[in-house]
């Protein structure tokens, strides 16, 4: 893994069509938070956000774009900070022991060396908050499959 990269794995239990779903869903709502008229999401698709760093934990004026949709595979958005860009990822695959996994990923590009190093350094510890996060968050939408296709 590139030490600019944040992974988690989370093995779902829900029918993988309906994960996908609930995650579009999800992140449409979230959209029509910050633009009521966006009506669905598509690559392109763009907004405005105040979003806290991590590293500093000031709001900051970004731009959160959808970068990817392969139904059922991939989604990804593009967020787009001062210092530089993250690129989220949900992605299905496999695990080593070939079972069913969403796997969800933050690539952290910045604009200069000192903050790719502060961040590689800062990642280690943000590292066990990140994963907390990321589970609780893929267990609700795990959830929230389930619950669509009973």
């Amino acid at each position: 893994m590139r030490t600019d990269t944040l992974r988690y794995n989370y093995p779902y239990q829900a029918n993988r069509a309906a994960i996908y779903r609930v995650l579009v869903q999800e992140q449409l709502a979230y959209f029509q938070r910050t633009d009521p008229a966006i009506k669905a999401l598509s690559p392109g698709t763009t907004i405005k956000a105040h979003l806290a760093t991590k590293m500093s934990k000031k709001p900051t004026r970004d731009y959160m774009m959808v970068k990817e949709m392969i139904p059922n595979e991939r989604f990804q958005l593009e967020t787009q900070q001062p210092a530089g860009s993250i690129i989220q990822t949900f992605e299905f695959t496999k695990n080593r022991r070939d079972k069913d996994v969403l796997a969800y990923s933050e690539r952290n590009v910045f604009d200069n060396n000192r903050s790719q190093a502060n961040f590689m350094l800062f990642g280690l510890l943000y590292k066990f908050f990140y994963n907390r996060g990321v589970r609780k968050r893929m267990t609700y939408l795990d959830h929230l499959a389930q619950t669509a296709t009973n």
